[in-house]
């Protein structure tokens, strides 16, 4: 039977926001943490895992992987690449959905449609049309071979080796893949959700809050209606943070 594991690459370093995963988004709750609730459980998933490094200070998400009874496992640093082949074959996953950490807003909703998708036309490697869907709230499903395959040519470069699928997304001729279309409500690349900077954290703490406020789940939906709808006011959608 082929096993789906959804993973979620997370580390403590970051050049321009340490510990940004840490962070706190709402109450005591962290980025990384609303991670693992909200994606604990998905349809056509059989497991979530945390891929982190051997580095001592990602300990500290080790840490948080146990509080949450989220399997982690550690690899390079560097080659994040390598780290995620070792999960595949360690949880015998024989395809894997790629998650980065750094963006909060992730959609089970829209992972389940990405690996349905993925499974029915037996693709190699499956992600949302490219002007779908906010930047932070898109899903990569990938065939473990195919990464298996990238990790042992020895052309595979050092930075395909950090950003894990971009060989695949810069040779699409080379592979099968799927493109998930989304409802047009939700077609805004526009929108960008990911964390890189303490601005971006203010930003989306502030979305998270006047979501809560109104009494709205942390989903695409209404993350996307509320964004929209601050559009139209007028000003900066990051004016929220100020």
């Amino acid at each position: 039977m082929n096993r789906t594991v959804a993973v979620i690459q997370a580390r403590t370093g970051s050049h321009r926001l340490p510990n940004k995963v840490l962070a706190t988004l709402y109450d005591d709750v962290s980025i990384l943490a609303h991670q693992c609730r909200m994606l604990r459980h998905m349809a056509g998933v059989d497991e979530l895992v945390i891929a982190t490094t051997d580095h001592p200070s990602d300990d500290a998400i080790v840490r948080l992987g146990e509080a949450e009874g989220i399997r982690t496992l550690r690899g390079s640093e560097d080659d994040v690449l390598s780290r995620f082949v070792q999960v595949a074959e360690r949880t015998l996953a024989g395809t894997i959905v790629r998650i980065t950490s750094d963006s909060p807003f992730r959609d089970r909703n829209v992972i389940e449609a990405c690996v349905a998708a993925h499974t029915a036309a037996r693709a190699e490697y499956t992600r949302p049309r490219p002007d779908h869907l906010p930047k932070g709230m898109r899903a990569e499903v990938v065939e473990t071979r195919v990464l298996q395959a990238l990790d042992a040519d020895p052309a595979t470069s050092r930075r395909d080796r950090e950003h894990v699928t971009l060989h695949i997304r810069e040779h699409p001729d080379q592979y099968r893949l799927e493109w998930v279309d989304f409802p047009k409500a939700w077609h805004r690349p526009d929108f960008d959700l990911s964390v890189d900077t303490p601005e971006d954290l203010a930003f989306v703490r502030s979305v998270c809050q006047t979501l809560r406020e109104r009494g709205e789940t942390l989903e695409i939906g209404p993350i996307c209606s509320m964004l929209e709808e601050m559009t139209v006011m007028g000003g900066l959608i990051k004016d929220l943070a100020r």
